[in-house]
């Protein structure tokens, strides 16, 4: 990450989400394995000039190509997961850091992302909630230098004062 919270271009991991990404791996090579089986067995019964022999180094390449398929579609299928599990890493991260009192957190995803939009718009939502902070933060310090005498409501204030104190609202450098 660089200084600003944004994640460099390139993430090193493909498999980010473990249950996610493994799940809709195996959803989509079960289909693939079942389609070309399907097509197999279709292919050998019905009559055509062309029959499919299934003959040991048939069965064998036909076995050889379903593995090969099998892992191409595996990893095919964990690369485009990985355009989803990826932003909702970076919104997991970044919002725990917002939770953790970080107003200035912003979520920066790459170009070919998913859920552009919504990081977006929870960028536009962290703005406006930075901008009530703000305000909070400025009328209490108003109000606590506008009483001389702070009284009872002293320890009300200070208390404000100090949860106020935990949120962070500028960029930090």
């Amino acid at each position: 990450m660089d200084s600003g919270g944004r994640m460099q271009n390139r993430r090193t991991k493909i498999v980010i989400n473990h249950k996610f990404q493994h799940q809709y791996a195996l959803v989509v090579v079960v289909l693939a394995v079942f389609l070309t089986n399907l097509f197999i067995i279709l292919q050998s019964l019905i009559p055509s000039e062309q029959t499919l022999e299934l003959s040991f180094q048939a069965a064998l390449a036909i076995g050889i190509f379903e593995i090969v398929l099998m892992i191409g579609v595996w990893y095919g299928a964990l690369k485009a997961t990985h355009k989803i599990a990826g932003p909702v890493y970076v919104f997991t991260q970044r919002l725990k850091a917002v939770g953790a009192g970080d107003l200035w957190v912003r979520i920066s995803l790459r170009d070919g992302d998913m859920f552009r939009e919504e990081a977006a718009a929870i960028n536009a939502s962290l703005e406006q909630l930075q901008s009530k902070v703000e305000a909070v933060q400025s009328a209490a310090s108003a109000l606590q230098r506008a009483q001389p005498d702070p009284g009872a409501n002293g320890d009300e204030l200070a208390r404000l004062m100090a949860a106020l104190a935990t949120l962070r609202i500028v960029r930090e450098e």
